[in-house]
């Protein structure tokens, strides 16, 4: 598929295409509809879901430390 169907297929220039394609900044509303078009969704679903995976088996929760028992003597 060339860039001129894919446009066509996503409802986006030709040229925004091209500037994707040269690393250009995109929103994720184009991302998302040209990885539709290309297929590409599930890729990038199992792509988040390792990152997120390796990223949570990082995060260690600090435990509180004891408070000292405060008398309610003034």
């Amino acid at each position: 598929m060339d860039q001129e169907e894919l446009g066509l297929r996503t409802g986006i220039g030709r040229n925004t295409i091209s500037a994707i394609e040269n690393g250009s900044g995109a929103n994720a509303k184009l991302l998302f509809s040209v990885m539709e078009q290309l297929d590409l969704i599930d890729d990038f679903q199992a792509l988040v879901d390792d990152k997120l995976s390796a990223t949570s088996n990082k995060l260690v929760r600090k435990s509180r430390k004891e408070v000292e028992s405060l008398s309610n003597d003034f």
